[in-house]
């Protein structure tokens, strides 16, 4: 004969809705076979409950997890914006001081090569005051000394113009150039071609590449025939 337990008072979570349906003073009768089944199904309710709990518990983590990377990310890209917004104000900060400093440069060129042709040109005037006073000294009888003292001046007086970049211009038996020529007088002469230079009454000077001092010359001219 199966033996048979008496529970009283057996209350847990499964049984609550029934025990509000039953008198509270009244006993249940079960097999200890069914205790135990009812047992290990209340244990295993009590281990889904935890476990959901858990599930629920590291969902909602996961959750706030995600939405920290989503305001994470918004944040990285509005530092990105700003950092390329920097970023395009810094080059175009750098290129407007390149250009300013390239464009002070070429003025600080400009004016430096001005200043320079002034000077030379001052110069040049004065070496070619000294070339007449050697041609004068040549005429006349005085000492020997004082002549080679005056050509050695004027020697190193045209050293100091080359080493400048000055170099006078040869311009006799040219055509002529109105960039490199002024004429200041002409000459008819069937022997030459037309707009020659016949003479340089003033010497012309080049700085390196370019027109310093433009010559004076006479040009030839073919003679009319009216």
């Amino acid at each position: 004969m199966v033996k048979k337990m008496v529970f009283e008072d057996f209350y847990d979570n499964f049984f609550r809705e029934r025990r509000a349906l039953e008198d509270p003073y009244s006993k249940v009768t079960i097999s200890k076979e069914k205790y135990r089944e009812l047992l290990e199904v209340s244990e295993k309710y009590e281990a889904l409950v935890k476990e959901y709990r858990d599930v629920v518990a590291k969902k909602t983590e996961l959750e706030n997890q995600i939405e920290l990377l989503r305001q994470d990310g918004r944040r990285l890209k509005e530092l990105e914006e700003k950092t390329e917004k920097y970023l395009n104000t810094l080059l175009r900060v750098q290129a407007e001081y390149d250009n300013y400093r390239k464009t002070n440069q070429r003025e600080n060129e400009r004016y430096e090569l001005k200043y320079k042709e002034k000077m030379l040109t001052k110069l040049i005037k004065h070496y070619e005051d000294l070339t007449r006073a050697m041609n004068v000294l040549n005429t006349l009888e005085m000492s020997e000394s004082i002549k080679k003292g005056f050509e050695m001046i004027l020697t190193n007086f045209k050293k100091l113009l080359e080493e400048e970049g000055v170099k006078a211009m040869d311009s006799e038996g040219e055509i002529f150039d109105p960039y490199k020529h002024e004429v200041i007088l002409v000459e008819e002469n069937e022997n030459l071609p037309e707009n020659t230079i016949l003479e340089e009454i003033d010497k012309g000077y080049y700085l390196n590449n370019m027109v310093l001092k433009p010559a004076r010359v006479k040009i030839s001219k073919l003679k009319s025939n009216s």
